[in-house]
């Protein structure tokens, strides 16, 4: 029996509305949080929570009941493989919902982040570090070619640097076109 259960209609219909929290959960799973209306955080928020925690289990069944709300394979796999054994110590609390401070300009709604707690860590490499392995393995090269050149009679060595260096092309200057078309114009009426 349905006491009391009193669904928030979200200005939409049911299948509208299942839809548009199929896509919020979705969302969530691929971009790790979403800028919505609290309202809807809400209810997105319940929708998330259950479907991450259908991934703890990794069962056929719960595959197949994930999918039916994600309706996407890659989602879906995602969910099992990377999102969900993040919280396999939780028991609840997958998502946190942080309110914004203004409102939304055209209609002034309160607005809401819906994030996951355990977030991917993205660790980024500083360019430094790649600079210093393409700089040994130009060391590398010299070396070899210093060798080539002190033996110029011994075979080549099968390596992967390339044959001829390849010139390098230059940049059109800024500008040279209105100057050359001026310098047209100039000559035509003259004659």
């Amino acid at each position: 029996m349905r006491h009391n259960r009193r669904t928030k209609k979200l200005g939409r219909n049911a299948p509208e509305r299942q839809a548009l929290m199929r896509n919020l959960v979705s969302s969530l799973l691929m971009y790790q949080e979403i800028t919505t209306t609290v309202r809807k955080a809400k209810e997105a928020k319940r929708l998330a929570d259950r479907v991450i925690h259908m991934g703890k289990s990794d069962t056929l069944h719960q595959r197949r009941k994930a999918f039916s709300v994600l309706q996407s394979h890659d989602l879906t796999s995602k969910l099992f493989k990377e999102v969900s054994p993040r919280f396999k110590a939780r028991n609840g609390g997958y998502t946190r919902i942080l309110q914004l401070a203004p409102k939304r300009k055209g209609d002034g709604a309160d607005m809401a982040i819906l994030e996951l707690t355990e977030k991917e860590i993205k660790i980024k490499e500083t360019p430094k570090k790649h600079k210093a392995k393409k700089d040994a393995h130009d060391h590398e090269h010299t070396a070899q070619d210093t060798q080539a050149a002190a033996h110029p009679h011994a075979a080549p060595e099968t390596g992967s640097r390339p044959k001829h260096a390849e010139p390098k092309k230059e940049k059109p200057q800024k500008g040279t076109f209105f100057k050359n078309l001026g310098k047209f114009f100039r000559n035509k009426g003259g004659g």
